[in-house]
């Protein structure tokens, strides 16, 4: 490494367990099903650079399931709503491979639950993501609410008893810090209240290992896809704490101009970026005086 530089790179960095299993089930695939036409329904993982890396081994991307022709199909780490898995079902000489991620599954499995049983079921995420356009369909949607931010919590819900019975999750990939505010705005209303914190582990150590890193940096990196909603919010949180925070996608989006008078440089990446793409940031900066 350039002596100007100090690089730390965040051991969370990179994929986690959900996106390693999707990759791994997406790689695999053509080995195991030989012959067959292999389609992954939406970005497997978002992180571009590894959906071109797929398609160029066979495992192309379809955006709808009027795109799918008899073979295989793999259903994306951020799972897909209720009623494409029931479609996916009834497709003639489709086999189907599951790569949601488990802890998503389990996030499916409490709206479908809390729901049967009556409860307003409140959402925490981006209302058109993915995984909450999935997570939405578990639930009823009369008694169904996605919600960004405490804002968005309509002021009636605050201010009365009713709805008696409220459960709260939340996006795999949100924050804590917006998971407390709004828990804890709803805990002082009347009625019951079930917290369910579906936030996945790894993205809670990636956040705080990240603004570690930011608050003892000159300048922080963030690695991942620009589509990448964790990405993004751990780009978010370390802008947060270090004004010279860059969000990049590869090596090629580095700047020279970045690191004048920077001595100690950190690198974070989100759940989807490869190892490979963190190590070539590495090997770029070497080459930056």
């Amino acid at each position: 490494m350039n002596a100007r530089f100090e690089l730390k790179v965040a051991g969370t960095a990179g994929f986690c367990f959900g996106v390693r299993r999707a990759v791994n089930l997406a790689e695999e695939a053509p080995q195991k099903y030989p012959g067959l036409k292999i389609r992954t329904l939406g970005p497997i993982i978002h992180n571009p650079q590894v959906v071109t890396q797929l398609t160029e081994m066979g495992v192309a991307q379809v955006n709808s399931i009027d795109e799918l022709d008899p073979g295989v199909v793999i259903i994306r780490s951020h799972g897909i709503t209720r009623q494409l898995a029931q479609q996916l079902q009834e497709q003639p000489n489709l086999t189907i491979v599951d790569a949601t991620c488990p802890f998503v599954r389990r996030a499916q499995e409490i709206v479908a639950q809390m729901s049967a049983d009556g409860y307003l079921v409140i959402i925490i995420g981006e209302p058109e993501h993915p995984e909450v356009t999935g997570l939405i369909s578990y639930g009823r949607p009369e008694t169904t609410l996605v919600i960004s931010r405490p804002d968005d919590l309509p002021e009636e819900l605050l201010s009365r008893a009713k709805p008696s019975r409220i459960a709260l999750l939340a996006q795999t990939t949100q924050t804590q810090q917006v998971y407390h505010e709004i828990s804890s705005a709803l805990l002082a209303r009347k009625g019951e209240l079930r917290c369910f914190n579906t936030i996945c582990t790894a993205t809670n150590d990636r956040q705080s290992e990240a603004l570690d890193l930011a608050e003892g940096c000159d300048l922080m990196l963030v690695i991942g896809g620009r589509n990448s909603a964790n990405t993004n919010r751990l780009f978010a949180l370390c802008r947060e704490k270090q004004t010279s925070s860059y969000h990049i996608e590869t090596a090629a989006d580095l700047r020279p101009k970045w690191f004048k008078n920077k001595r100690k440089i950190g690198i974070s990446a989100g759940a989807s970026t490869p190892q490979w793409l963190i190590d070539e940031v590495c090997q770029k900066l070497k080459t930056i005086s």
